[in-house]
């Protein structure tokens, strides 16, 4: 055991008033537990202005163990908090310990304590007083009462409230110990803190044993006491129930250890009128939101100022949370058990960044295979849990489930990304997108109302067609929206479409894309047209938006503080300019965890040694390769982007297994069609009616089946394949000529 470690494991912090005849047994207990176990670590012996000699014990101890035992000394009486607060600023252990030094509890117990902590997602592992053998004095039941009562104010369910006996990491207890209220016994609402502030605690019963030696401050009907914790009552109903309970703890912390390097950009001043508007849609979020509540709206702050860390910073919050997704991973989802004691790895092997190429890669036929229970966490909580159908990318409509917190992270993020391009809240949007197709009578509302909160304009991108175009840029420009965003596709033709028919433009600010590659020359005609920015969007329906291009289009940084996202090559990171693999791990999803998944794409890697000129300390990736646009062309002038095919296959999975649509001259299509296992000629039937509704009677529709779609280089199939020469400024004249094909 390395007892002068500069970084230790352990630090058992006790504070001691009046303890003369205890700290000398409660140190030989604390160091044999070290020894047992091999745990580097160090006790820290807080002497409170005790009256008795316990100053000089203390003192002997020190210089008999040097770097072991750490004497701090109080001239005047701060209380047990006090000695918290000395003790942690002492500490040089990873993980803390608080303990009474009056051996009530057994230091035996810290192993037990430590042991769970290490096995679990916990953030914090409390020791629950067991009944075994304890005295059922007075005292104990005034402290029965008052758990009832702290569970009762706090919503919670907590067996034994007020035990200080926990451990934790260092910068946790830091946390919980920093509040704004006025105590006279704080140490009754530590784990009222812990829980408020969002982070996860267990618990884990332990003996508590009668005082041997000395005298405790709180006499058997400690009226005075009672009276002062009573006091204590209303200001921990204002700062840990009435505000909320935030969620994001590691995030939060980081921050609070990690200031954001321009303070001076993290909140931009909004009219009131806007204020009174963002607050409006947060709090009633229950009411046009699946499953996303009011406290999006503190994840979307801490994402405010996070964006502004430096890379060091987020670095270290992404491994974090890495280190806790993985022990959670470990420990309660059989799948990753399984692969990684088959590879001889427990979570103290995955530590950093670095160590993440050590686990297995994750695919989609990885996640079918395993679905739903290997996958599934062992503590999942279907109530928040929301099923997410994806557009199938290989042809094939996948699944995967998404837990609350990762659906309110989606958003926060999804909020301040739309922040880049200049657009506020309350300015009007235009969104050129699909809204209630597949969607329930009941989302379908939630959608409409969240569209009138937000001022936002829909469009439906897959009924836009020659004929009614003129009267839909009218209806943007009445609009007059500061962002649009949709499918890259859409904005390739609406603008191409209203240059070659001379259409009087509407002026967005910027328009935002996702979906496909906004190919360059799309770009420029956006520019040209709408005199409009244009910001790309890289997302899959797993995980929403994982990268988005800033004003500077250096790159797309990614949401650091929700994935991880690697480059790979041949099995390696790819070398800044190198294209890799797009395998990105979920920080938040805890119900059903992704790590190292593969998205399917291709990207480029950059060189991050220069940073971005926006000043965000958030990591890039470079161009996306894997993507390709693909559309419809009908005689009637209708104009069908590949991504419906996909939003419209997905909700026809009990037919069709995989599809592809080849396109070879404007008034045929041929549909490839790979059978479900519950295929029947009646859904076939019903399913080609409506299609043929959305693709209109001008363009025939052939059927060919086979057993598999055939996949490219990416992993992907081409599900849309187009090949008639277009020439959009010729689009609905009937000539053919060669033109660009993006």
């Amino acid at each position: 055991m390395n007892a002068v470690s500069s970084r230790l494991e352990l630090s058992v912090i006790a504070p001691c008033h009046n303890e003369a005849d205890n700290v000398a047994e409660l140190a030989k207990q604390v160091l044999t537990v070290f020894h047992r176990h091999e745990l580097d670590g160090e006790l820290i012996l807080i002497d409170d202005a005790s009256r008795d000699d316990t100053a000089a014990r203390i003192a002997a101890l020190a210089e008999a163990n040097p770097g072991t035992v750490i004497g701090l000394y109080h001239p005047v009486n701060q209380g047990i908090e006090g000695g918290w607060r000395s003790g942690v600023g002492a500490a040089r252990g990873r993980f803390v310990v608080l303990i009474d030094a009056d051996l009530q509890n057994p230091p035996q117990e810290i192993w037990r304590l430590y042991r769970q902590l290490k096995a679990s997602k916990a953030d914090v592992v409390q020791g629950v007083r067991s009944s075994i053998g304890r005295l059922r004095d007075g005292r104990y039941l005034l402290s029965r009462g008052l758990n009832v009562l702290l569970n009762v104010c706090f919503g919670m369910r907590a067996r034994d409230n007020k035990s200080g006996f926990i451990i934790t990491e260092r910068e946790t207890l830091r946390d919980l110990l920093a509040h704004r209220g006025r105590y006279n016994f704080f140490q009754t609402f530590v784990r009222v803190a812990a829980e408020a502030k969002g982070y996860e605690v267990e618990e884990v019963e332990t003996l508590f044993v009668e005082r041997q030696a000395g005298q405790s401050f709180i006499n058997p009907l400690p009226l005075r006491v009672i009276g002062r914790v009573l006091a204590d009552l209303p200001r921990a109903l204002i700062e840990y129930r009435w505000r909320g309970r935030p969620s994001e703890p590691l995030l939060r912390l980081n921050l609070a250890t990690h200031p954001s390097a321009h303070p001076e950009r993290v909140s931009p001043h909004l009219p009131l009128w806007r204020r009174a508007l963002r607050a409006l849609y947060f709090h009633s979020m229950p009411l046009h939101a699946w499953m996303i509540t009011s406290r999006t709206r503190h994840l979307y702050q801490l994402l405010l100022a996070s964006q502004w860390q430096s890379p060091a910073a987020l670095r270290a919050l992404q491994e974090a949370k890495l280190r806790r997704l993985i022990r959670h991973a470990y420990h309660q989802v059989p799948y990753y058990r399984e692969r990684m004691r088959a590879l001889d790895l427990t979570p103290t092997d995955i530590r950093s960044l670095n160590d993440l190429g050590k686990l297995p890669l994750l695919s989609k036929a990885d996640v079918r295979a395993n679905l739903h229970f290997d996958l599934f966490s062992d503590d999942h909580d279907k109530q928040r849990m929301l099923r997410v159908t994806t557009s199938g990318s290989t042809g094939e409509p996948f699944t995967i489930y998404a837990d609350r917190h990762q659906l309110e992270m989606r958003f926060a993020t999804t909020l301040r990304a739309m922040e880049w391009t200049g657009w506020r809240f309350g300015d009007r949007q235009v969104r050129l997108w699909h809204q209630t197709l597949g969607m329930s009578w009941t989302q379908a509302v939630r959608e409409r109302l969240d569209a009138w909160l937000m001022r936002r304009l829909f469009i439906p991108a897959f009924e836009m067609r020659e004929a009614t175009m003129a009267a839909t840029i009218e209806r943007m420009r009445r609009h007059r929206p500061v962002l649009v965003d949709g499918y890259a596709e859409s904005f390739d033709y609406l603008v191409r479409h209203a240059e070659a028919h001379g259409l009087e433009p509407f002026r967005p600010a910027a328009i935002m894309s996702s979906g496909q590659i906004l190919a360059d020359q799309t770009r420029a005609a956006i520019s040209r047209y709408l005199g409009a920015r244009s910001f790309d969007k890289y997302g899959a329906r797993e995980f929403s938006g994982i990268a988005y291009e800033c004003d500077h289009a250096a790159g797309h940084h990614v949401m650091a503080e929700s994935y991880i996202v690697e480059i790979l090559k041949d099995g390696r990171p790819a070398l800044p300019g190198e294209v890799g693999e797009v395998v990105v791990t979920d920080l938040n999803n805890f119900s059903v965890p992704l790590i190292r998944y593969r998205v399917g794409d291709l990207a480029e890697a950059l060189d991050e040694s220069t940073p971005c000129p926006c000043g965000r300390g958030l990591p890039r990736i470079g161009r996306i390769q894997g993507r390709a646009q693909a559309v419809i062309l009908t005689p009637d002038g209708r104009w069908i982007p590949g991504t419906f095919f996909s939003h419209f296959f997905k909700d026809h999975s009990s037919v069709v297994r995989q599809f592809q649509v080849i396109q070879e001259t404007r008034a045929a299509m041929t549909l490839r069609i790979a059978k479900s296992p519950t295929h029947s000629s009646d859904g076939m039937r019903r399913m080609m009616e409506e299609l043929a509704g959305h693709m209109g009677p001008s363009i025939t529709i052939s059927v060919a089946y086979c057993d598999e779609i055939p996949l490219l280089a990416t992993g992907k199939t081409a599900t849309v394949i187009q090949k008639i020469p277009i020439e959009f400024q010729s689009l609905g004249t009937g000539s053919s000529a060669t033109g660009d094909e993006n």
